[in-house]
């Protein structure tokens, strides 16, 4: 309960209830002392707990307390009560005559103001008529008057500057408050949940989780149905995450579609986590089936134990962020714990550190996919592919080392370590067998991302005596989804002014694909091996496969399909116009080694 002891001034209870009566008993003693007044009234104006009077009696009691306090409370209304000034300060005060129980007394009264000039209380004693010494007694009680009145000024000062203090304490609360949440969920936001967190796992648990989650395929949401649906169905899935861990998980948003969760684990850890993981999917679908579009609520989870897989949150981290890739891999829409046997190629910290040691040790190796046309079988050049080859001398596919393509300055490296063996090998082998052999790079994202890369391209090809007409850059539509007026789009057509030639990889699996080719530096067109398989599915999939080939060839693209494995699907695609395909049924790939054995003619298959 507030106590305001002036208007406008709240009291905490704590200051009420025991500063307040503290300054009262400093005050009766004080009136005891001085004024040998026979009674003496305080009566405060303000509220006061409810634990108190309303008018206090500092002295004595009974009749002649309870007749100088009703005088106190009703100075304007009593017909005798005098107000005057008292000179040389002109000090204001009532004075009147009572018999109580047959003895005449005098009635004084002080009234006591606020800062503000706020009557806050009335101080009034009473004397004997025959004690009564107007100098002497007046002075005293006049004095003590002001006496009480400046302290009850400080104490209204005090109480107003504690409310200050906890008017700014509670603001600053708020205020950090707003600084450790994310607008837009309400969740924690990355600082505050990676802190919450931490303090979460440093207090020892006896089991716990930590869980990592991916919205799966939300830019194509955005893309589909706008920004601000898009921001909708992240609150959503928020609201069904935070209602799917118990009270005392921390749940934040990491950053663009994923969200972290640190919870602790009943002693049955595991089973319960995978049960866990389950009902969270289900609450999550439920809650989007209600924003009524189609395909949402379908997210990716990885999770790592405490303390089985670590007790520190950077470690715990990384091995959840393994298992979502694990999940991802999977093929979306699952959840996954981690497994160090399975996930260790996940774990871009602990792979980061081999795949440095690799390329010291000149075991980063790019192997060679022919080309072919699917008219005559005439070598037409080569996909670079990586290749890591690990300790036992076997030959790793990217499948097996994917996180180094999520850190920039791994899949970075990767790119200039395959390009510049590549060129060399190239120019070594194919080069001199003259011909229009082309050599097809595979870049990333951050490789185009970066200002220079177009310079480092020419730095090697000036190296190695590459010449640009030679060169075809292979980006996949992932990997151009942005602005014409972006860093990507800028260096794809910095590479292209020079000589090189751009394909579009993995046509048709990812999104904008028709947006790409009426505006980006687009000269030839992949078929995703996703399509291939599918000519042997039904008539449906060849139709889709039939209208991608003939729009590409009206637009003047070069086509070439993917992932051939089959005479049929030789037969179908040359049916069908097109131009080009690679796969095993036509020849296998080649490392550096086998590169000058490759064939000028490789010989197509039999019609089935």
């Amino acid at each position: 309960m507030t106590v305001p002891i002036a208007k406008g001034v709240p009291m905490t209870p704590s200051m009420a209830e025991s500063e307040l009566e503290l300054l009262l008993n400093v005050i009766r003693e004080t009136a005891q002392i001085t004024t040998s007044a026979t009674a003496c009234a305080l009566v405060m104006d303000a509220e006061i707990p409810v634990s108190m009077e309303p008018e206090l009696m500092l002295t004595s009691s009974g009749q002649l307390g309870a007749a100088l306090r009703d005088f106190c409370r009703k100075l304007d209304t009593e017909p005798d009560a005098e107000e005057t000034l008292r000179p040389p300060n002109k000090v204001a005060h009532y004075m009147a005559r009572r018999e109580i129980e047959g003895q005449d007394y005098v009635f004084l009264c002080f009234p006591l103001s606020a800062q503000d000039a706020y009557a806050s209380g009335t101080i009034g004693f009473a004397y004997r008529a025959e004690d009564w010494r107007p100098e002497r007694n007046f002075d005293a009680c006049m004095w003590l008057s002001r006496c009480a009145e400046t302290m009850l000024v400080t104490f209204e000062n005090m109480a107003g500057l504690e409310f200050d203090l906890l008017t700014l304490s509670n603001r600053a609360a708020r205020l950090q408050r707003i600084a450790e949440i994310d607008p837009l969920t309400q969740l924690e936001n990355l600082a505050s949940f990676e802190e919450k967190a931490r303090t979460m796992l440093e207090q020892g648990p006896a089991n716990a989780t930590f869980v990592i989650v991916d919205i799966d395929h939300f830019k194509a949401v955005n893309d589909l149905y706008g920004h601000q649906f898009g921001d909708i169905y992240l609150k959503t899935v928020a609201k069904a995450l935070k209602s799917s861990f118990a009270e005392g998980s921390v749940v934040g948003r990491l950053g663009g579609d994923e969200f972290g969760i640190v919870a602790e684990l009943p002693p049955a850890g595991r089973s319960y986590l995978d049960g866990l993981l389950s009902r969270c999917r289900s609450n999550v679908q439920r809650a989007t089936a209600l924003l009524g579009k189609p395909d949402l609520g379908k997210v990716s989870m990885g999770a790592s134990q405490f303390p089985d897989h670590g007790t520190d949150y950077t470690t715990l981290y990384e091995l959840a962020d393994a298992a979502l890739y694990a999940a991802k891999d999977q093929g979306r829409s699952v959840s996954t714990v981690f497994q160090p046997a399975r996930h260790g190629r996940y774990n871009n910290v602990e792979l980061g550190k081999k795949f440095l040691d690799a390329v010291k040790q000149d075991r980063i190796l790019p192997v060679f996919q022919p080309i072919v046309s699917l008219k005559d079988g005439t070598c037409q050049g080569f996909e670079v592919l990586a290749r890591w080859r690990d300790e036992n001398g076997i030959l790793l596919t990217p499948a097996d080392f994917s996180a180094i393509f999520r850190d920039h300055s791994l899949a970075e490296t990767m790119t200039r370590v395959i390009m510049r063996r590549a060129f060399a090998d190239f120019v070594r082998d194919v080069k001199p067998r003259g011909g229009r052999h082309r050599l097809s790079l595979n870049v990333t994202y951050f490789d185009l991302m970066n200002p220079e890369f177009a310079f480092e391209v020419q730095s090697a090809a000036t190296d190695y005596g590459l010449d640009w007409n030679q060169l075809t850059i292979e980006v996949t539509e992932q990997t151009m989804l942005g602005e014409t007026t972006g860093q990507v789009f800028r260096s794809l057509k910095e590479l292209r002014t020079r000589g090189a030639r751009i394909a579009l990889d993995d046509f048709g699996t990812g999104y904008g694909g028709l947006r790409h080719l009426a505006s980006w530096p687009v000269d030839s067109l992949k078929l995703d091996k996703f399509f291939v398989d599918g000519l042997m599915a039904g008539p449906r999939d060849r139709v889709v496969l039939e209208a991608m080939v003939s729009m590409s060839k009206k637009l003047g693209y070069q086509i070439v399909a993917e992932g051939i494995e089959t005479r049929r699907q030789v037969d179908m695609l040359r049916e069908m116009g097109c131009q080009s395909g690679q796969g095993y049924v036509l020849a296998n790939p080649l490392t550096g080694d086998q590169l000058s054995r490759f064939r000028d003619r490789y010989e197509l298959p039999e019609p089935a």
